[in-house]
């Protein structure tokens, strides 16, 4: 194979490259087959760069919903214990260096650079000779991101999956612990319109030998986990059955509120004594963590098979995100039995106490309170409606809607339309982003509201700063996507109201 000598002269350069490759994150339609998504390619371009993906310990993690903040808690955690810890994450919001980090800063444009570079050579002449067998954009990625860990002497890699996860890039690991967070409708067209057929995909990371923790509750799909563990003899941990929630406290407005058995939120935990309330006062007194009465967040504890985990805050709204924590402290406990880490609870605790999940619940304007989420699945919808009527109080509810076309798009606006006062639906640039006129419409059928269309996210932001008062909450949500984009929007108008502030 021909070496290029020169390399890219630039970070734009090594950019353009990458984006010539096939990706399916943009693609409106295409078939999810072993031709299209193959481990094959993966493999030989791995093997091209020495293997770089054997080279450090990992952890994988699947799921619907909720792989992104577990993966988020477990790098806090594993870097707080002092381990050079690599994150690989997808999608990102504002930059792709996002998706590549290493103790939780994102790689550098020379280092991204470097590591790209050194593909370039396979990856061009497979373009050039055999444009089929050339890797995709995500392939590359992961490529890029293991070449780079390697190199960084990461000591544990935390390795979110793409997309499913027995065809991924990402599952040509073999990790300490899999973590498959939960199985949910999704990508239906790619993964199957079942959930027996969607964890059959999740369940493709689950390897021999390796122990699995999963919040797994359908019977259908767990019947496939559990299928699926016996006959790689790997040993399944179930939040419920190995891992419980006892208690979780909501903490927010310098209240505190109890989740009751009642609550759906809380009955979709199998909670055993949801009742019971943790007073936020109490509190051990060499921790670290937060005055709870000073922060939005959960205050939880957790017990798994060999440990209880009391009062732990976690600074992230919803309490779906107590169910994330309880597989990350399973996962935990799994690589302490195997004497893989070795860390403390105080550390454990520390860490959650500074968690930051980007645009997940995530307050980023106020007066009017903005909030970012890029909830993009029936269920990850239904938890924002929650956790918004839950932990804000306002006078109107603002909406800034905007979803890829591929999605369940009428059961997902079922959950969120009807509790708008006012809507705005747009488009991000993604040409998978489904036609604001088509939003509209269906939002109009589903429950009669007339949504104010718009044709970008800047417009989009633009219309409902201009609607809303102070005592409003505008919450825009629907895709990555639109979270990255209104997320440049609003840093643009608040450098703009400075730069005249200054004048």
């Amino acid at each position: 194979m021909k070496q290029n000598e020169t390399g890219f002269q630039s970070y734009e350069e090594a950019l353009a490259f990458l984006y010539k490759a096939i990706d399916y994150e943009k693609l409106i339609s295409y078939q999810y087959n072993a031709s299209t998504f193959s481990l094959d390619r993966m493999v030989k371009m791995l093997e091209y760069a020495g293997n770089p993906h054997k080279s450090f310990p990992s952890i994988h993690i699947t799921g619907t919903k909720g792989k992104g903040s577990t993966a988020i808690m477990m790098s806090t955690i594993l870097e707080h214990a002092g381990l050079t810890t690599g994150l690989f994450t997808s999608p990102h919001l504002v930059d792709l260096k996002e998706r590549i980090q290493i103790n939780r800063q994102h790689i550098t444009e020379n280092d991204f650079t470097s590591n790209l570079n050194e593909f370039r050579p396979y990856i061009q002449h497979l373009r050039e000779t055999e444009p089929s067998a050339s890797p995709t954009f995500f392939e590359i990625l992961t490529a890029v991101a293991m070449l780079y860990f390697k190199k960084e002497h990461v000591e544990m890699a935390v390795l979110e999956v793409g997309l499913g996860g027995r065809l991924d890039s990402t599952n040509v690991v073999i990790p300490h612990v899999s973590i498959i967070t939960n199985v949910g409708f999704d990508h239906t067209a790619i993964l199957g319109n079942t959930l027996s057929s969607i964890a059959y995909e999740k369940a493709g990371i689950i390897k021999q030998g390796v122990p699995v923790v999963s919040a797994v509750e359908d019977s259908d799909a767990l019947s496939v986990i559990e299928k699926t563990c016996k006959g790689k003899d790997a040993r399944l941990y179930l939040l419920g059955r190995d891992i419980w929630i006892e208690e979780v406290q909501g903490i927010h407005e310098n209240k505190s509120v109890v989740y009751r058995h009642n609550h759906r939120t809380i009955l979709d935990f199998g909670l055993r004594n949801a009742d019971l309330s943790l007073n936020p006062q109490v509190r051990n007194p060499k921790s670290k963590i937060p005055n709870p009465k000073s922060e939005r967040g959960l205050m939880c504890t957790i017990k798994t098979w060999r440990h209880t985990y009391p009062e732990i805050f976690l600074p992230l709204i919803g309490a779906h995100q107590a169910k994330n924590c309880a597989l990350v402290l399973g996962a935990l406990e799994i690589m302490r039995e195997q004497g893989t880490i070795s860390i403390d609870d105080e550390t454990i605790r520390n860490a959650l106490a500074q968690v930051h999940c980007p645009a997940r619940v995530e307050v980023i304007g106020k007066n009017p309170l903005i909030i970012l989420d890029y909830a993009h699945t029936v269920d990850s919808m239904r938890f924002l409606r929650m956790s918004l009527l839950e932990n804000f109080k306002f006078h109107k509810l603002i909406l800034i809607l905007g979803f890829a076309q591929d999605k369940d798009l009428d059961n997902i606006l079922k959950e969120i339309v009807t509790v708008g006062d006012s809507i705005i639906v747009t488009r991000s640039k993604n040409p998978r982003a489904a036609p604001p006129e088509d939003l509209s419409q269906r939002i109009e059928k589903l429950c009669g509201k007339q949504a104010e269309i718009t044709d970008n996210t800047q417009d989009a932001v633009t219309a409902a700063k201009r609607m809303a008062s102070k005592e409003d909450l505008i919450c825009i949500t629907g895709s990555a996507y639109v979270a990255g984009e209104a997320m440049q929007a609003l840093s643009m108008s608040i450098a703009k109201q400075n730069s005249s502030a200054t004048n």
